[in-house]
C-alpha cells in the first residue's frame, strides 16, 4: 500500500501554565519550501561519474557577500505584545504627515530609533498588538465575496 505523504497534524497543542503572559515567548520560523529544498545530496556511485554534481546548481554568494538562501529562512522569538513592523509601516510612519494619532508618533520614533541602530531584526514576520488600529474589513464590511 501507498505510504501517506499528506499528514493532518498541525501540531497544536493546549499548554497550561501559572506564568504570567507577559513571559510566554514564541519562536517563530518561516522558512520557503520548494522542490528543490529536497533533494538531497548524495555522492554519486561509480556508476553515475558522468552526471553533473547537484552541489553545482547551489546557489553561490554574490560580490557582496550576501548568500541567497538568507533569504529563505526566517527565525525569530517574539514576546507577548512584543511590536515587530512590517515593511509598509516602516515606510509609512518615516513620513511625518502619515502620523495621526499619540501611537502613530510613538511608532515613528521607534522606527527611527531602529534605523540609527542598524534596522530592523525581522524581514518577513510582523506582529499587530492590542494597541494597533488594525481592523479586519471583512469584519466591518461583511464578506466581500457573494
Amino acid at each position: 500500500m501507498a505510504e501517506t505523504v499528506w499528514s493532518t497534524d498541525t501540531g497544536e497543542a493546549v499548554y497550561r501554565s501559572r506564568d504570567p503572559v507577559r513571559n510566554l515567548r514564541l519562536r517563530v520560523h518561516l522558512q520557503r519550501i520548494t522542490s528543490s529544498n529536497f533533494l538531497h545530496y548524495q555522492p554519486a556511485a561509480e556508476l553515475w561519474k558522468d552526471l553533473i554534481d547537484l552541489a553545482t546548481f547551489r546557489p553561490q554568494p554574490t560580490a557582496s557577500g550576501h548568500r541567497p538562501e538568507e533569504d529563505e529562512k526566517e527565525e525569530i522569538v517574539i514576546g507577548w505584545q512584543e511590536k515587530l513592523f512590517s515593511q509598509f509601516e516602516v515606510d509609512l510612519y518615516q513620513n511625518e504627515a502619515a502620523c495621526q494619532s499619540p501611537l502613530d508618533y510613538q511608532y515613528r520614533q521607534e522606527i527611527l530609533k531602529l534605523e540609527n541602530s542598524g534596522g530592523k531584526k525581522n524581514r518577513r514576520i510582523f506582529t499587530y498588538t492590542d494597541s494597533d488600529r488594525y481592523t479586519n474589513l471583512e469584519e466591518v464590511l461583511g464578506p466581500m465575496w457573494p
